[in-house]
């Protein structure tokens, strides 16, 4: 009888020194899987990607992916060829392919672009189209902060307007925001950047907040 009794206290006597050093294994797992967790979750937040791949991948704003172009940088004076696979049209507004040499925008679209440099004067920017809207009126635009009006020149033709020099962001790492509004269609061929010296600035304008 006491052979018994002691035959099955012995095994589980034996057991006992092996549950702490499972328990520490698994805690030290939790911790290891935690800091993972942790880890990735701060990437998600924060991740080490080039303005255009952020641009493109991430928030949805571009057309188009350009991996040569990592800053989405222009500089002045520039000239987009909205035929080519401009990596600074954004993704709302502009119809994914050309046709006759231009590329339509619709309802609300613009550009996504960075400068080297803040400019030193105003910025001229210009729509230059296939052919002139049926009704030729401003066009309202927001860049950055501030709120404009793109005016038609050349019988409809092209719409200019002034970006004033104080509306940049000042850092080459901050991305740059235009957006057009437009009641109908617009056949766009080229958009132009380039400094002027002169303020023609003629209509009222304010500064706003966009979301971008």
């Amino acid at each position: 009888m006491a052979a018994n009794v002691s035959s099955t206290v012995t095994p589980s006597l034996q057991q006992q020194p092996k549950q702490p050093a499972l328990r520490i294994l698994l805690i030290g797992l939790l911790v290891v899987l935690s800091g993972y967790y942790i880890w990735v979750l701060y990437k998600a937040i924060t991740p080490n990607v080039s303005l255009a791949y952020k641009a493109y991948y991430i928030k949805n704003q571009t057309l188009y992916w350009q991996p040569k172009q990592p800053n989405l940088a222009l500089t002045l004076p520039s000239k987009l060829e909205t035929i080519n696979n401009v990596p600074n049209l954004s993704r709302a507004g502009w119809s994914f392919d050309t046709n006759n040499n231009m590329r339509e925008l619709t309802q609300q679209g613009g550009l996504y672009f960075t400068l080297p440099t803040a400019p030193t004067a105003n910025v001229t920017i210009t729509f230059t189209l296939a052919t002139a809207p049926q009704q030729i009126k401003p066009l309202a635009f927001t860049f950055n902060h501030y709120q404009g009006i793109l005016l038609p020149h050349a019988q409809g033709k092209t719409f200019v307007a002034q970006l004033p020099k104080q509306q940049f962001l000042p850092t080459p790492k901050q991305l740059q925001t235009f957006i057009l509004t437009t009641p109908t269609p617009l056949q766009v061929t080229t958009i132009s950047l380039a400094p002027t010296k002169v303020d023609t600035l003629s209509l009222p304008h304010h500064t706003g907040h966009i979301n971008q």
